[in-house]
């Protein structure tokens, strides 16, 4: 009986933002592309100067092994180099250095991996300069000094190399080698870019060779694409027996494709409205992989959520997330101070006043849609302003505490309270009292259920100089206020919970978040650090993380908190101006990720890490 051929896939390795890391796309038909886990970074770069990762390529070994080199500076004289059996989990990262003998190397850009089976050797081979070594080429101002060639070493295992050596000089700057060998004809082809700046070529070019070894004839073809730039070749034939090479037409910032159905002698355009790739994707490696392989990538990755998690579609401001599981439908709601980050003019704070409560809704805490924003029964003024509310499930209603500003004002002077609003459908809420609490300006209420089944609420008082404090209720109505916790310092956006046996407490120091630890839920001990400080890699996550809700299942934590966008430094009442992307200088996002608690005292939390919700 014959063997039932194996299913195959096309993945596409790439970066996005220089330092995040590595992403992976799949596709079933080479044409078609859909990045995985959402579009996170999969690989967070350790290694070289600037701890880049850019033109990630991988190669499967004949053990099934995949290996993973990439550039890991503009000016480092090493690559990076990292394996895995199934492109989940990855092996420590190491340097090779596979220019260090060369103390006048400017660079080591783009290393692509080759699997020569004849010789079962993998070829790595990548693009430096360095200055005199070879015949020059005109250069315009702004490439000085650059003069690529393609140089290469070959290993068995990845532990020794060969002495590196020169592979491929074509008499004009040339980088971002990337080999295919033809199925059919068993034939090699390379495809080159040829990088002189003066006159300006920037074009993708193919060579041929029937072994690795001898290495590619100089003599390249004549430019694969249209009248364009283009970089980051990379070639994959397709089930079909057609070579498809990708590139990215840097200049318009976006990516293209051609195709040769007679093995590389002519090549047509894919159209644009054939080729489908994730946004935002650089320089990588296509590569053909058995189905299984994709499934368990898949299957691992399904639940990730999205970096940024969400912005509100109406205002684009969403602040201070806080949710709750809906007892009827089983869907999560997220409640979050919808700021008026679209708002123009204002002399001041005026865009975060007159806000509404969103309301965005969610199957499995991973994807969010916008629902509607609240109904809020309380409205003793004509143009409200609705901050931060807590929201809590009782088994019978939902209770809301909202902090609530009679206006809206250019400065943050003026009073707020925190009132008690009930719902039965989560979407109206109807006014019950105004707190009475340490005193008149309070905000920010925080509020969990103790093993006795009363509640805790713990709130931030401005007039003490913004510290916490807390109060007591057997039935959410009434509430016994206890004064200023001791020994926390200024905060806000308490947020209260028990997990690993632990209660924790988390507070908003506009550096992140200060951590305190209990037994009881009343005396606090703050661990060392902040958490969140450190800003991410990852989209929209690259400041210090605010006022955040953890969401408990299980073993699992998962913290949500919200990012202002990264701002240039101001001087004293200058505003921002406006930002290339087109965004609101005072857009947010909500972002999610996961706390660990590996000794049962103290949280941590790597935001750079992909996100699985389970």
């Amino acid at each position: 009986m014959q063997a039932l051929a194996l299913l195959v896939s096309y993945l596409f390795s790439y970066f996005v933002g220089q330092a995040d890391g590595l992403h992976l796309a799949y596709s079933r038909d080479g044409y078609n592309w859909t990045p995985l886990a959402e579009g996170a970074s999969l690989l967070v770069p350790q290694i070289g100067d600037d701890k880049l990762m850019r033109d990630p390529s991988i190669c499967q070994g004949p053990d099934g092994t995949f290996h993973l080199v990439w550039t890991s500076s503009w000016t480092d004289r090493i690559i990076g180099y990292a394996s895995s059996p199934d492109l989940i989990h990855w092996s420590e990262q190491q340097a090779i250095p596979v220019m260090m003998h060369e103390p006048e190397a400017h660079n080591c850009w783009a290393p692509e991996l080759f699997y020569d089976a004849p010789s079962r050797t993998f070829w790595i081979l990548w693009a430096t300069t360095i200055p005199g070594r070879h015949g020059e080429v005109a250069t315009s101002e702004s490439e000085k000094g650059l003069n690529h060639r393609i140089y290469c070493t070959t290993t068995k295992d990845f532990k020794t190399f060969t002495p590196t050596r020169l592979y491929f000089d074509p008499g004009f700057s040339a980088i971002d080698a990337a080999v295919v060998r033809d199925p059919q004809t068993r034939e090699l082809l390379m495809v080159v870019k040829n990088e002189n700046s003066a006159p300006a070529e920037k074009n993708l070019r193919v060579t041929r060779s029937r072994s690795m070894q001898r290495g590619f004839s100089t003599r390249v073809s004549a430019p694969i694409h249209g009248e364009y730039w283009a970089e980051g070749p990379s070639p994959l034939f397709l089930e079909d027996g057609s070579l498809v090479v990708y590139f990215d037409r840097y200049r318009e910032g976006r990516y293209g494709a051609v195709r040769s159905t007679d093995h590389g002698q002519t090549w047509s355009e894919v159209p644009a409205d054939l080729l489908s790739l994730p946004k935002g994707i650089r320089h990588g490696t296509a590569f053909q992989v058995d189905d299984a392989v994709l499934e368990n990538l898949l299957e691992h990755y399904r639940g990730a959520a999205p970096k940024p998690l969400y912005t509100d579609p109406v205002h684009g401001g969403p602040t201070d997330p806080e949710i709750v599981q809906n007892r009827e439908t089983g869907q999560w709601y997220m409640f979050y101070t919808s700021r008026r980050a679209d708002l123009q003019g204002g002399r001041g704070a005026e865009w975060v006043h007159g806000s509404p409560i969103g309301i965005a809704v969610s199957d499995d805490l991973a994807h969010w849609e916008y629902l509607q924003d609240a109904v809020i029964g309380y409205r003793p003024d004509a143009q409200p302003t609705y901050w931060a509310p807590a929201v809590v499930d009782d088994g019978k209603e939902y209770h809301m505490y909202l902090t609530y500003v009679p206006g809206i004002f250019s400065d943050w002077g003026h009073p707020r309270h925190i009132v008690h609003l009930t719902s039965n459908d989560l979407i109206h809420w109807k006014f019950q009292k105004v707190l009475d609490l340490i005193t008149e300006k309070v905000i920010d209420a925080g509020v969990a259920r103790l093993p006795d089944g009363t509640w805790r609420m713990w709130y931030n008082d401005e007039p003490s100089g913004k510290r916490i404090a807390w109060a007591d209720s057997r039935d959410l109505y009434n509430w016994e206020d206890h004064g200023l916790l001791p020994d926390i310092e200024a905060c806000e956006g308490p947020k209260a919970f028990f997990w690993k046996g632990s209660w924790w407490l988390i507070c908003d120091e506009w550096k992140g978040f200060a951590v305190f630890r209990s037994d009881d839920a009343e005396h606090w001990t703050r661990q060392p650090g902040n958490l969140l400080q450190t800003p991410g890699k990852g989209p929209y996550d690259d400041v210090s993380a605010n006022h955040c809700d953890v969401v408990v299942r299980g073993d699992h934590a998962y913290i949500y908190y919200f990012c202002h966008l990264s701002r240039p430094k101001l001087a004293p009442g200058q505003r921002p101006g406006p930002r290339a992307d087109g965004l609101s200088p005072n857009t947010t996002f909500i972002q999610v990720a996961e706390l660990k608690c590996e000794d049962g005292r103290t949280l941590t939390c790597n935001r750079d890490e992909v996100t699985i919700i389970r």
